[in-house]
């Protein structure tokens, strides 16, 4: 069966050649992501492992991470102090202990005066003590020394245009630093720093530079011969106390390992969503074509069937075709899958993204999954047809005239209508649910409504097409091409159903994304408040305490409000907490207050949202317990507010934020200008006082606001760009229905040619079918997309979607946009169909 399925492949490769490239690009993009993914990881891996000390001694902080994923990068780390180091390096069976300082925060400025991004957090480190414990290597140059001397790290050198001797400028959290580039070095190779861009100082310049005081972030100890690791960690740990962690070097592994786990097994799971999407839409391709095929084939396999092949023959011969197909795409698609992961590496290395060093990882179980993902969904889509194939009795296959059984489309529209029942069922349920949970049980009830949507969309395909063509119908030609929509509502609907999922994602996404940003809009009119002028790091870098100085001391300038953030947890909740002068609510940012009072701010006592506060279960008078990197505080809660995107944290003075962990750098200063104090000449004064720091902009309103959408337009384009693959397998699939359609009506359409229909006539028949299938599934995508994004605004109004936006225009320049996609996908089988030579075609069985 598995020759017969070979042979049949080769002898139709019209037919599948579509399949095949649907299965190819979907098992691309699973072999792109996880080579990738799988790439990086390796390579960091490799290189943390690398030079790990034999015990490694941290401050015990109870927030792990080095701040970056609870926004915590302008949190200064905790330290240890010079006492702490000495008493871990008196201990017995310790022949080293090496004091060192590494942390974020540091920003290059480029040779032209503008912030230089590497693409990844940089770090500033000190300079080892001894070459033993170092986490990075000397390349070229000499050990910098003294306030004016600096390394860099070669690759960022290298792309920010640097050579040694050039005069190198940084922002640090203590302020500008202007010295000498007298070294280049490797990055770090373990460590909070491991891979990113590095600049180091001598260990006493360091401090100065990056803490503005003494004290290190970690010791790296080496074991004297013959000391068990395990137990010399036991004994530190005795002398060091609770205030202490101290891990081995298998430790220190096992957990960068999983830090890396975690950071790219997040993309790695986005990835592979968009790929299933694109899979998933390619099964309806895979099960259209085999669906017509074996409409088409049924004389041969009532042949099959006649010379005593069994009915289990017949369906294995139909799957083994299907495998044939599943192997070849899934072989092509890991193969280009592993090009555009070598493309993708040399693209971000020439636009000056820092990766870690390593060839391209593919892993035995990357070409499993390949394989089990390709070939498994080929089958499985092909199965339904395969099995309708065996069912064939041999006189009724002869007579060449079987249509599919009425049965199996009732059961369908009653499985359809029982999801559809239930995708609005959920949708009710979500309603009824404020916040992350209802959104989520009306994601799960759209997909599910959508499922029931492609299952009774041959019950509505006919009327919908008739819709769709409308007055048009009056043309012979555009009449025949709606007939041919709706003589088969079967193919049709399956056809219509693979853009039918992309478009009602994408419309869903947009009424998001355009709710997000008018939302964005509304919250920064209403709660700028008094502010004329808001000064803010770029992409939200936090900036020095100086800058807010230097802008108190700008003419013109009536008071200013500072703003301080990290991230924090409490009750298992991942959030950010904000510091602020008490006169930011009380004109800069306008709040509403609920409950209490903000005057106990000034008390120690905290601020909640309302959605925060029901998110904890708390209320006024309660007491929260708030995890910060120096431990454990609690916080009574003075104050409940009403929403506002601004405040969308827990508020505290900006004295309680630094009791509790804070760092003493801004994330924001609103300015409040003198009366008559004209704000564009203000701005341009402002911008002239913290010139000497890259990092910081001025912003009015209109600018604040236009800061604020750009993160939602590149998480949208980005998420556009991804689905534009399944847009694409949704036009193979559009091009394939119509060129097996074309094959199958091969003999009508000599028909028509021979009693006087014109070939620009044959192609705008061909067209008006294929512009008719991509307008149901769009017009059915979007609506799905929009009901439900409505809805999942509505629950989500009290956490930061407050304004419902249907962009009208951009819908409807999708919907154009499919009927052009309907035009394009027609070209080639139109052209097929009007070159048919007239009496070949009429001859034809």
């Amino acid at each position: 069966m598995l020759r017969l399925g070979l042979r049949n492949v080769l002898a139709h490769r019209l037919r599948f050649v579509l399949c095949t490239v649907a299965v190819l690009l979907g098992v691309a993009f699973v072999a792109g992501s996880m080579v990738f993914t799988d790439s990086l990881a390796s390579s960091l891996r490799r290189t943390m492992a690398s030079t790990v000390a034999d015990l490694t001694v941290t401050p015990a902080s109870a927030l792990e991470s080095a701040g970056d994923s609870l926004g915590n990068s302008d949190a200064r780390p905790p330290l240890l102090d010079n006492p702490a180091v000495e008493r871990v390096s008196e201990v017995q069976g310790v022949q080293l202990a090496d004091a060192q300082l590494a942390v974020g925060g540091v920003h290059l400025v480029g040779k032209d005066g503008t912030a230089y991004d590497p693409g990844r957090p940089m770090f500033g480190a000190g300079w080892a003590h001894e070459q033993r414990t170092a986490t990075f290597t000397l390349l070229e140059g000499t050990t910098p020394w003294g306030r004016g001397e600096l390394s860099l790290d070669r690759n960022t050198a290298r792309r920010a245009g640097y050579q040694l001797g050039d005069e190198v400028r940084l922002v640090t959290a203590t302020g500008t630093v202007q010295a000498r580039l007298v070294a280049l070095t490797t990055t770090a190779t373990t460590g909070p720093a491991a891979g990113s861009p590095l600049v180091a100082f001598d260990p006493a310049t360091a401090q100065l530079h990056l803490l503005g005081e003494s004290g290190w972030t970690s010791v790296a100890l080496v074991a004297g011969n013959g000391v068990d690791a395990s137990e010399l960690r036991d004994r530190v740990q005795a002398a060091g106390g609770d205030d202490l962690r101290v891990q081995t070097a298998q430790e220190v592994v096992r957990q960068a390992e999983d830090a890396v786990d975690s950071a790219f097994g997040a993309a790695g799971t986005a990835l592979g969503l968009f790929a299933g999407l694109a899979l998933f839409v390619g099964a309806f391709l895979i099960f259209n074509t085999f669906a017509v095929t074996v409409t088409q084939r049924v004389r041969e396999l009532g042949l099959l069937r006649a010379v005593g092949a069994s009915r289990s023959q017949v369906t294995r011969s139909v799957l083994a075709e299907a495998l044939v197909i599943g192997a070849v795409g899934s072989t092509g698609g890991l193969l280009i899958g592993i090009g555009l992961v070598i493309v993708l590496r040399a693209a971000l290395d020439a636009s000056g993204v820092d990766l870690p060093d390593g060839g391209v990882q593919v892993t035995a179980g990357t070409v499993i999954w390949c394989y089990l993902l390709g070939i498994g969904i080929t089958i499985v889509s092909a199965y339904l047809p395969a099995r309708r194939a065996g069912r064939l009795a041999p006189v009724e296959a002869l007579r060449d005239d079987v249509s599919p059984g009425q049965r199996s489309l009732w059961l369908r529209l009653a499985t359809g209508g029982v999801a559809l029942a239930a995708g609005f069922g959920g949708y009710y349920a979500g309603r009824q649910s404020p916040g992350l949970p209802g959104a989520v049980i009306l994601g799960l009830s759209g997909a599910i409504a959508l499922v029931g949507t492609m299952l009774v969309c041959p019950l509505v395909a006919r009327y919908a097409v008739l819709a769709l063509t409308g007055p048009a119908r009056r043309r012979p030609t555009v009449l025949l091409g709606a007939k041919n929509a709706e003589r088969n509502p079967r193919r049709t609907s399956a056809t219509a159903a693979a853009l039918m999922i992309a478009l009602a994602v994408i419309g869903g996404l947009a009424v998001l994304a355009s709710s997000a940003k008018a939302s964005i809009d509304k919250d920064i009119a209403e709660a700028f408040g008094t502010a004329d002028l808001v000064v803010t790091g770029t992409d939200g870098q936090p900036f020095a305490g100086s800058v807010a100085e230097a802008v108190r001391a700008v003419d013109g300038v009536a008071s200013i409000g500072r703003q301080r953030s990290m991230g924090v947890e409490v009750a298992d909740h991942r959030l950010s907490a904000i510091g602020v002068d008490p006169e930011v609510l009380r004109g800069p940012i306008v709040t509403e207050v609920e409950q209490g009072s903000l005057d106990r701010l000034d008390t120690g006592a905290a601020a909640l949202p309302s959605n925060i506060a029901r998110t904890l279960d708390v209320s006024l008078d309660d007491t929260v317990s708030v995890l910060t990197r120096s431990g454990t505080h609690r916080l009574e809660v003075g104050a409940v507010l009403g929403s506002n995107r601004q405040l969308d944290a827990i508020v505290t003075s900006v004295d309680t934020f630094t009791r509790i962990g804070g760092g003493s750098t801004d994330s924001t200063v609103y300015v409040v200008l003198r009366d008559g104090v004209d704000p564009g000449q203000a701005g341009r004064q402002l911008a002239a006082a913290v010139a000497g720091n890259p990092l910081v902009q001025v912003r009015n309103q209109a600018e604040y606001a236009e800061s604020q959408r750009g993160p939602v337009d590149m998480l949208a384009g980005a998420v556009y760009l991804l689905l534009a693959l399944a847009v694409l397998i949704a036009v193979l699939g559009i091009v394939n229905t119509l060129l097996l359609s074309v094959i199958e009506r091969t003999r009508e359409i000599g028909l028509l040619r021979a009693i006087g229909m014109e070939r620009p006539q044959v192609r705008e028949m061909v067209r008006v079918e294929s512009i008719a299938i991509a307008l149901l599934g769009a017009v059915l995508g979007l609506l799905i997309g929009v009901v439900f994004a409505a809805a999942i605004q509505d629950v989500m109004r009290d956490d930061g979607i407050a304004v419902l936006d249907i962009p009208v225009l951009q819908l409807m320049i999708t919907v154009l946009a499919a009927a052009l996609v309907g035009v394009l996908a027609a070209v080639w089988p139109a052209r097929r169909a009007a070159r048919l030579d007239i009496l070949t075609a009429i001859t034809t069985e």
